[in-house]
């Protein structure tokens, strides 16, 4: 039998690529632990920094000091979801599609399928974006349409209040 010795570490039958190998995994996890770190901690600081104009009361009436609930209430209740959606888990779900496509597309290298995947995942995130924020614009429209939301002109004219 045939004794290789690698780094220092005398194994028999071991060739000193497998060593090597063993390395590079190790440090590839140790980069991907790191990483994930990273963006746990990134992430972090940019939710509390969303979440901080996504503050008042979602539900808008039945709690002490605010009126008592009337059926407009509810179409009032639709439109702070929808807003706490767009204005709160949109943006921290687009961004971080975009981190993990811009890391993809770091980590790429020269295959052309990681490339790919890269720019399917940046393109995802982005049309995402655009289907969410269309939705909203023609949503608005058609409560205006049908009376719920008034046109009060470019300032506020998605708010919906009660009489």
């Amino acid at each position: 039998m045939d004794s290789v010795q690698t780094f220092g570490v005398c194994g028999e039958g071991s060739s000193p690529s497998g060593g090597i190998t063993e390395m590079k995994n190790e440090k590839l996890k140790i980069k991907k632990f790191l990483s994930t770190v990273i963006l746990v901690f990134f992430f972090s600081s940019l939710a509390g920094q969303t979440f901080a104009i996504c503050e008042g009361p979602i539900v808008p009436c039945g709690a002490i000091g605010q009126p008592a609930c009337e059926f407009c209430h509810i179409l009032v209740l639709i439109n702070n979801i929808i807003n706490f959606i767009l204005n709160c888990l949109t943006p921290i779900a687009a961004g971080l599609m975009l981190i993990i496509g811009g890391f993809y597309f770091l980590a790429a290298g020269p295959s052309p399928e990681n490339v790919m995947q890269a720019k399917s995942v940046i393109t995802a995130a982005v049309i995402g974006l655009a289907i969410v924020f269309i939705a909203w614009v023609f949503l608005n429209t058609f409560l205006d349409m049908i009376g719920v939301a008034q046109w009060t002109g470019l300032g506020t004219w998605w708010e919906i209040t009660c009489p």
